[in-house]
């Protein structure tokens, strides 16, 4: 034949379909490999730690393809060691993991992921850290027990399962400086309550203590506690009250500090004293107990100094000195009073005299100092008594004979005044000792079927204090007033509240 063997046309098609198959094979092969999903990892919570173990968690989903996983875990993110690889199938839902790893330091913190590996790829889970616990603990208590130079120490100690011994160290700084007899806590897995007692403290000293624990696996101390050993009372002597001509109360409070204690006030006319109330009891406690004492008999016009005396086995401790004087004239008042009205300030001198002297001082709100008012005489019994007219909250005071009286204070009510004027209007109209234009006052109505007084109307004063209401009111009569409140009075003053009128509305 010309041009060389030329194979049959049927033989080179048979083979060229050959080719095609295998082609379509590996084709379709490739598209397989192409869709498989490589595993996912999810690092999960540790759900147990000790102070050499913990247990991880985590989810594998294989994404259809047969898949093993692990977990790294290290006490840095380079990780270096590696759980038993295990398989996760190749299912295509989630499937949950743990992994214990042992051999752990105590009280060390360890980073750890999840590793999920198939044909189709791997995937590393987020990283995660836990620290595992000490290899023994220490927990520090109150004390109990506290008295003058003693006290029982607490606390708790938690071996791991390491034979475990303790002992306190205490002093009076953190420094310590002595320690208790060291014993044992066994070598359980569960805390052990602990204590021990302690003696030859010094009285009123504030000592520091800790429990230290110790095993072959480590030591660990309790966080640092104090407590105060028992000491002598605490006294203060506070001002005298009640004061009179002949009479006075003393005051003050006690703090037993855990002690028995007892008290008594020392009083006289010099820090000399010479006169002491009854001893009474103030308890054992460790809070301050409020003490009193009330003096008769005394002078009148007379300064006594006087101060509070603490006793208990701790110690003997006195307050500071304190004075009064007893008046010698008392002072008397009401109150309160409608600005513009007059008030009796009245009182008695101590020796019962008519023809004494008084003189009555008057300190007005805003004025730094007394200043004399009126001198009036006493009458039969020594009584006296003055008309006062207060302009705003003033205070009283009286002399005689060397002699000052306690001090009174009189508020003062604004006068406030109601008028009904022609075609159903209401003047309001509020005097004290300074103008109140701006300030709000109210026009309040009866009611019967609430029971009580509804406000009507609600205005600001005016440049004369004055407002004039045009209320909506019902048919008939109504009983009416105005009302000027106390947080629109200011300082100074109270609040005020005119006269009820009576109106009828056709």
């Amino acid at each position: 034949m010309r041009g060389g063997y030329k194979p049959p046309a049927m033989t080179i098609g048979r083979r060229l379909a050959s080719v095609l198959v295998v082609l379509a094979v590996f084709l379709i092969a490739a598209a397989s490999a192409a869709a498989a999903t490589k595993p996912t990892a999810i690092t999960g919570p540790v759900t147990a730690t000790n102070s050499t173990s913990a247990t991880v968690s985590g989810t594998v989903n294989p994404n259809g393809t047969a898949t093993t996983w692990y977990f790294e875990y290290g006490t840095s993110t380079s990780y270096g060691k590696q759980s038993t690889q295990t398989s996760a199938g190749s299912g295509t839902s989630d499937v949950p993991v743990s992994a214990t790893l042992s051999s752990l330091a105590p009280n060390t913190t360890y980073h750890y992921r999840l590793v999920a590996t198939s044909t189709a790829g791997t995937s590393k889970g987020t990283d995660g850290i836990f620290t595992t616990s000490s290899a023994v603990e220490a927990v520090t208590s109150a004390a109990t027990n506290v008295t003058l130079t003693s006290a029982t120490l607490n606390g708790s100690a938690n071996p791991f399962g390491h034979a475990t011994t303790w002992y306190f160290e205490y002093g009076t700084s953190t420094s310590y400086g002595t320690k208790t007899a060291l014993q044992s806590a066994g070598s359980g897995t569960s805390s052990v309550n602990v204590s021990a007692n302690i003696t030859g403290l010094k009285v009123g000293k504030t000592y520091h203590y800790r429990l230290v624990a110790m095993n072959t696996a480590g030591t660990a101390h309790g966080s640092d506690i104090t407590f105060l050993t028992a000491a002598a009372p605490t006294v203060v002597t506070a001002a005298a009250s009640a004061v009179g001509a002949t009479s006075a109360t003393l005051n003050g409070s006690v703090n037993p500090n855990g002690v028995a204690t007892s008290w008594f006030f020392e009083y006289g006319t010099s820090t000399a004293y010479g006169s002491t109330t009854s001893s009474k009891n103030a308890g054992s406690g460790t809070s301050s107990v409020i003490v009193k004492a009330s003096l008769s008999s005394l002078s009148a016009g007379t300064t006594y100094h006087y101060r509070l005396v603490g006793k208990s086995a701790a110690g003997t401790v006195h307050g500071s000195d304190q004075t009064f004087a007893t008046t010698g004239v008392t002072i008397h008042a009401a109150a309160a009073v409608v600005f513009g009205q007059a008030v009796t300030v009245s009182g008695t001198v101590s020796n019962g005299q008519s023809g004494e002297s008084v003189t009555v001082y008057s300190r007005p709100l805003g004025q730094s100092s007394f200043a004399s008012v009126a001198t009036v005489l006493t009458t039969v019994g020594g009584m006296w008594s003055f008309a006062a007219r207060p302009r705003i909250l003033t205070q009283y005071e009286a002399t005689w004979s060397s002699a000052t009286s306690a001090q009174v204070s009189v508020g003062v009510h604004p006068l406030v005044t109601l008028r009904a004027l022609l075609r159903a209007r209401f003047s309001v109209h509020v005097a004290a000792g300074r103008s109140f234009a701006g300030k709000y006052v109210r026009l309040q109505r009866f009611s019967s079927s609430l029971g009580g007084w509804v406000s009507v109307g609600y205005a600001r004063l005016n440049a004369s204090s004055t407002y004039v209401f045009r209320p909506k009111l019902p048919r008939g009569v109504s009983k009416l007033r105005a009302v000027f409140s106390v947080n629109q009075a200011g300082a100074g003053y109270l609040g005020g509240i005119s006269r009820t009128i009576s109106y009828r509305k056709r």
